[in-house]
């Protein structure tokens, strides 16, 4: 169960991470707040050190990985 709520918070800080560097308007500070909370709320539950580790580590995995999804998506979207 543990492994399941790792993978759940580091998707979500993920995409609030990525959405965050995607946007350019003033709603961008909203999702970095929200994946601070998140974060937060990870660190309160679960105070091993190798779940935290393994918790900024699949995070910043995420992001690369759905950033570059996004770049993609963009891409073929304004390529005719």
């Amino acid at each position: 169960m543990r492994i399941l709520w790792l993978f759940i918070y580091s998707v979500l800080c993920g995409v609030l991470l990525t959405l965050y560097t995607n946007l350019h308007d003033m709603s961008k500070f909203i999702f970095s707040l929200g994946a601070l909370y998140a974060g937060i709320r990870f660190f309160r539950r679960y105070e091993q050190t190798g779940q935290r580790v393994w918790f900024i580590v699949l995070s910043v995995l995420f992001y690369f990985i759905f950033s570059f999804g996004f770049a993609l998506y963009t891409q073929v979207r304004i390529t005719p």
